[in-house]
């Protein structure tokens, strides 16, 4: 009895584990990405333009919207997941690519990984 109670606890396991894992390419509008987009947890911002360039700024650092950050963005092939943002920083620095996986992206939520900087972006969409 204890042997096969182990056995379904770890097959409940394995179960949940594969179930809760997106799949690679999984269906994305990746229309919504174009917009304005804020930092849940402060002033960080990104702007989507559907010719495929952007902006970034944070004023919690005391740069605002006329001095940002402008990037390309491009999604990567047929994968609704993967994008890279090139950035072109105002400080005259080299352009630096970010390769990027989209974790959520709706109407009012952006999430993506930034592999480049190693972070999760959490963005909502402002006006």
């Amino acid at each position: 009895m204890r042997k096969l109670s182990l056995f379904l606890l770890m097959l409940l396991a394995v179960v949940a584990t594969f179930s809760s894992c997106k799949k690679d390419n999984e269906k994305i509008d990746k229309s919504l990405i174009v917009g304005r987009w804020q930092s849940t947890t402060g002033n960080y911002f990104e702007v989507y333009y559907s010719n495929g360039t952007g902006k970034m700024w944070n004023e919690d650092d005391d740069v605002h919207e006329d001095e940002a950050d402008t990037f390309n963005w491009e999604f990567d092939g047929n994968n609704n997941t993967k994008f890279t943002q090139t950035i072109h920083f105002h400080s005259g620095a080299a352009d630096l690519p970010q390769y990027c996986n989209i974790v959520t992206l709706n109407e009012s939520s952006f999430v993506y990984n930034n592999s480049g900087w190693r972070r999760t972006e959490n963005l909502k969409r402002v006006k």
